[in-house]
């Protein structure tokens, strides 16, 4: 019998390049003998139903779009504990740049052969599930701005130059939050005017809040800027974005696994980590190249680790999910 694959797509995503990417992939996997069959989602929350209701009749997911799409079928995979394969269609990918996702149908199609399955984590906020960051304060605002535009410029350098557009004109128009964070039980800052809630690097190649955030260590990395006045913080981002000297000397990075953002009194926001929840096909080596950076990034940017070290469960503990592969990681626990 042929493997069963369920491919996704929102129509979008991409400016609408991500469906013709997801027919490609469907045509290649049907000729590699697979019984591959599609599925389109003009809107998230028709996505977000299925993901909820759909039975396990396939072997593979596999989802074309943008973080938020990707973020909305993993829930999915997550739930049937079926090997996830992401697709970037959309603009950041953070998630799959952190494991070099190819975005080319025919590698699509090689990754379902000859990929590897380990066990990433996920994050909950605002009871969804999220793969790469939950962010809070002026780089939020700004995100939502910018992705309520209906079209965006395709070369990546002209959607970069859009969000520090907006960037500028949102902190000459607009006062800076007032963040107060928990991570682990612990206060971390009381006035913070910029909260990112990591599970991979943000925003890597563009403005690197986050340099060692990893999805399978357990952990997010939780990046907190300072409140000051709003051209200090304007410039502690562009140094950021430089890389120049000491740009992260003013820079508070955590990492834990709850973490509690209130945003001008409002009432509190609950951020935590599901661990090794997610079955997900990577690129062989992708993992190694990852840790490699991890490690490299580490040695220039200490994390405060706030957990004990006897409440630190190891990632590659085992868990009850079912092994899906033999080099398959199972998971740890559920924070």
């Amino acid at each position: 019998m042929a493997t069963a694959v369920q491919i996704v797509v929102t129509p979008g995503s991409g400016d609408g390049r991500a469906l013709d990417v997801a027919r490609h992939v469907c045509c290649g996997l049907h000729a590699q003998g697979y019984a591959a069959s599609l599925l389109t989602f003009r809107e998230l929350d028709q996505l977000k139903l299925w993901t909820k209701t759909c039975d396990a009749t396939f072997s593979y997911l596999v989802a074309i779009g943008g973080d938020t799409t990707l973020s909305e079928a993993a829930a999915a995979a997550a739930r049937l504990s079926v090997p996830f394969a992401p697709v970037p269609g959309g603009f950041g990918n953070l998630f799959t740049g952190a494991f070099e996702h190819p975005r080319e149908p025919e590698d699509v199609v090689d990754l379902l052969g000859r990929g590897d399955v380990l066990w990433a984590d996920v994050g909950v906020a605002r009871n969804r599930l999220f793969l790469s960051h939950e962010s809070f304060g002026f780089l939020a605002r700004i995100q939502d701005t910018v992705e309520r535009v209906h079209r965006h410029p395709r070369q990546r350098y002209l959607r970069l130059l859009t969000y520090y557009r907006m960037a500028v004109k949102r902190m000459t128009d607009t006062s800076l939050d007032s963040i107060q964070v928990e991570v682990d039980g612990h206060l971390v800052a009381d006035r913070a005017a910029l909260v990112t809630v990591a599970n991979v690097e943000t925003y890597r190649g563009f403005l690197s809040l986050t340099p060692a955030a990893s999805p399978v260590d357990g952990f997010f990395d939780i990046c907190i800027i300072p409140r000051a006045t709003r051209r200090r913080v304007l410039a502690q981002l562009i140094k950021v974005m430089l890389e120049l000297p000491g740009c992260r000397d003013q820079i508070g990075l955590y990492r834990g696994r709850r973490v509690s953002v209130r945003v001008n009194r409002r009432q509190p926001e609950e951020v935590r980590m599901m661990v090794g929840a997610l079955p997900l096909l990577v690129p062989v080596g992708s993992l190694e190249r990852l840790e490699a950076r991890r490690a490299a990034a580490e040695a220039a940017t200490p994390v405060v680790m706030l957990l004990p070290p006897e409440r630190v469960v190891p990632v590659h503990a085992p868990g009850q999910a079912r092994a899906l592969r033999d080099r398959s990681i199972p998971p740890a626990e559920v924070a």
